[in-house]
């Protein structure tokens, strides 16, 4: 290392002292450089990200706690078990239910099977599920009946969406929605 030091200085002191100055220069500039690649860049541009990132988690946590609170809002209406609620009586059914969104907003002929089915949740609870199959089906369609279902004043959710878009009709889709409900047994 000290003889490459050695024969660099050499070379410069053989340099003319304008030489050297243009030299100097072109050092100090590309120093300059080195450090706004290797050092400001990487800095301004990790602060950029972690803002858009924090930003984003802003947003996160508030549908989260959007989310929160509707979820306690239904598990209060599925606990009080009052007279005025329809899904805490015995005359709300899910599959009726979601026959009547689908037939809403997806044609008849678009319905390959609707699978009620119930089974025991936490203690006192029942669960209540619908699998619905549609063929061939726009995704404004689906989008559309995910929409009727969501904006039900009753406490149903959608557990499950899995979409598989046709072989014949890239427009088309054939989709899984698994529906559920929570009541009192």
């Amino acid at each position: 290392m000290r003889q490459l030091l050695h024969a660099i200085a050499g070379a410069l002191a053989r340099l003319s002292p304008r030489e050297q100055r243009l030299v100097g220069l072109f050092a100090f500039l590309l120093g300059c450089a080195g450090v706004y690649v290797f050092v400001i860049e990487p800095v301004t541009s990790g602060r950029s990200r972690a803002e858009h990132r924090i930003a984003a988690l802003d947003r996160d946590v508030l549908e989260m706690q959007r989310l929160a609170i509707r979820i306690r809002n239904l598990e209060e209406s599925v606990s009080a078990g009052s007279a005025d609620d329809d899904t805490a009586g015995s005359d709300f059914s899910l599959f009726s239910f979601i026959d009547k969104a689908t037939s809403a907003s997806v044609s008849r002929d678009a319905i390959a099977s609707m699978n009620p089915a119930r089974r025991a949740a936490r203690e006192g609870y029942e669960e209540s599920t619908v699998e619905l199959r549609l063929t061939s089906v726009s995704l404004a369609e689906v989008v559309g009946l995910l929409r009727e279902i969501e904006s039900a004043t009753e406490p149903v959710y959608v557990k499950r969406v899995e979409l598989k878009r046709r072989y014949d009709d890239n427009t088309r889709f054939d989709a899984l929605i698994l529906t559920g409900s929570v009541s009192r047994t």
